[in-house]
């Protein structure tokens, strides 16, 4: 439910809040007041384009901000959830932001999203009927959901969403599996080829880096070598480091028993004696070892060569390179064994095109029932709004391809995620005329009404929590009027409807009413709205029946008017 639109420095608007509530809200005020300005600024909200127009002279950003309970709409909480956009007191708060120089931002409670994200988000919250419509009801892919929702074809539906989900799976496995017999062969040699150069070069996790710390070593052995026999002479010789720190032990051990401190100096010394002995142990066993080897230098850069050939071919890595040969093993033997899954394949295929067929043609059959209930109650609905004349029909057709799933009275249908059925409602608003389109067959004041027929008997189906009607009362009075306004009344008991109308037959029947009009202030004309008290509503219809001169007897006429309205709800 929308629970409060905020309006700033948007087109002739400085700065507006208004605080809608539950059941029927009714803007009225004299036509230029700028009610259409509040339908812009909350479509604007709802993600339907902005322009720099928009923005009121002189400033450089407009805001529009709209908030809503979400409670009783669990889809959107779920698209919430789903986005990260924090919502745990079920209200959402949606700000829209357009700049001068034609940029602009989307925020979900202060979580800035993408535009298509706004617009997700919004296809539950609201409709807005009129001629600067937001209009769900005239996509062709709403005509099916509102007809299955209708008739509670819900569970039949998502059987065969996941029925042709597995179809398609099973196609495009069997696809995987068929190729010409040029291809498979190519193919084979292929993965062949790869496999037996993989194999034979015999490699080892981790052998790569061994050999790169080898070569290093063999490229460097003749310096490695010298520098290490003279580090041993050094440490070994006659008068090297081992033996003056030999002479160095005995001799202070020979007097550390006359102070604590020459043994302190002692130990010292024997520690590192001992720590030098082990480092010239090291040595001379790394020097036996250092190799002087031309023939190994070439097979270890020979083997880094095949190895730097073979990931440039398979993989960045000799572990890319296994995994590469062990996936070529499985799919040749998976193109070995194809013939043999391609049968399996074809059969489960094959049974599963009998059960969507069945579970398809009983939905088609289901929908033909429904729709010829929902077009005689909408064709009652047409007629009690002043509509007589108008025919609602709902088209039903598949889409016949040699290519299709589902074989039905010698003929081949497309299967669809939905069924089989292509579903599109239609209307002439005029006796005589042709069957249209929705949204080419009606005017703005005919399309409101149009959708006040659908909206009133779709209600249980639609989820959309509040409904906005512009110009609903274009072309009616009398009678019909008051016609449209019980039936707005009795909408607005099960949703939040909001409804802009210059007659007073319909705003007597309001919940919550609403004043716009034009005012002046500093210089400037800007656009103002405030909730009329009961008398100041009075007041308003009385205006709406005698125009700007209030006399006694409108007066009379229109609290008679707002009491018969009260007592009836």
């Amino acid at each position: 439910m929308l629970a409060e639109l905020r309006i700033k420095n948007f087109v002739i608007i400085d700065d507006l809040k208004i605080q809608f509530g539950g059941g029927l809200n009714i803007l009225t005020g004299e036509t230029g007041a700028g009610k259409s300005i509040l339908i812009d600024a909350l479509s604007g909200v709802l993600g339907e384009k902005m322009t720099t127009d928009m923005i009121r002279t002189g400033f450089e950003r407009a805001t529009l901000e709209g908030v809503f309970d979400v409670s009783s709409l669990p889809q959107v909480t779920s698209i919430l959830e789903d986005s990260g956009i924090d919502c745990d007191d079920s209200t959402l708060v949606l700000r829209r932001e357009l700049y001068a120089n034609g940029k602009g931002r989307c925020f979900a409670n202060a979580t800035q999203i993408p535009i298509a994200k706004l617009q997700e988000i919004t296809e539950y919250l609201v409709d807005i009927h009129g001629q600067n419509e937001h209009q769900n009801i005239t996509r062709i892919a709403r005509h099916r959901e509102l007809l299955d929702s209708f008739a509670g074809h819900g569970d039949l539906v998502r059987t065969i969403g996941e029925l042709h989900a597995r179809l398609h799976n099973l196609q495009d496995s069997i696809r995987s599996f068929e190729m010409d017999e040029k291809e498979k062969a190519r193919k084979l040699e292929f993965l062949g080829y790869a496999i037996r150069e993989i194999d034979a070069a015999k490699l080892i996790s981790g052998e790569e880096e061994t050999l790169k710390n080898e070569s290093l070593l063999l490229q460097n052995s003749e310096k490695l070598f010298t520098e290490i026999s003279a580090v041993s002479g050094l440490m070994k010789g006659e008068h090297g480091i081992l033996q003056n720190l030999k002479k160095a032990d005995a001799a202070l051990s020979a007097i550390s028993s006359y102070d604590a401190r020459i043994s302190s100096i002692l130990e010292t010394v024997k520690e590192s004696l001992y720590s030098l002995e082990d480092a010239a142990t090291e040595l001379r066993d790394f020097e036996r070892n250092v190799q002087f080897s031309p023939e190994r230098i070439n097979e270890v850069e020979e083997r880094l060569a095949l190895i730097a050939g073979l990931k440039k071919k398979y993989g960045g890595s000799i572990r890319e390179i296994l995994d590469y040969a062990e996936k070529s093993k499985r799919e040749l033997d998976a193109i070995s064994s194809s013939e043999e899954e391609i049968e399996k394949l074809k059969a489960e295929y094959a049974a599963a095109v009998q059960t969507a067929k069945v579970s398809a043609l009983e939905l088609s059959e289901k929908r033909k029932d429904a729709a010829a209930v929902l077009e005689e109650n909408v064709m009652k609905e047409l007629t009690d709004l002043g509509m007589g004349g108008t025919v609602f029909r709902i088209s039903i057709k598949r889409e016949i391809s040699p290519d299709g799933e589902i074989e039905s009275d010698s003929k081949r249908y497309v299967l669809y995620p939905h069924g089989l059925d292509r579903i599109e409602f239609l209307l002439s608003a005029n006796e005589g005329e042709d069957l249209r389109q929705l949204r080419k067959s009606a005017s703005g004041g005919e399309m409101s009404r149009i959708m006040l027929a659908l909206k009133k008997v779709i209600l249980s189906a639609d989820i959309v929590d509040s409904l906005i009607f512009d110009e609903v009362d274009a072309g009616i009075g009398g009678k019909v009027a008051e016609v449209v306004g019980k039936k707005l009344k009795s909408l607005a008991a099960e949703r939040q409807v909001l409804v802009i109308t210059h007659l007073p037959q319909i705003a007597a029947m309001s919940d919550q009413h609403f004043f716009v009009q034009k005012e002046n202030q500093g210089g400037r004309i800007t656009t103002s709205v405030r909730k009329l008290s009961r008398s100041e509503k009075v007041k308003e219809v009385a205006r709406m029946l005698a125009g700007e001169k209030i006399t006694d007897l409108s007066l009379k006429h229109a609290e008679e008017m707002v009491r018969l309205a009260v007592a009836e709800n």
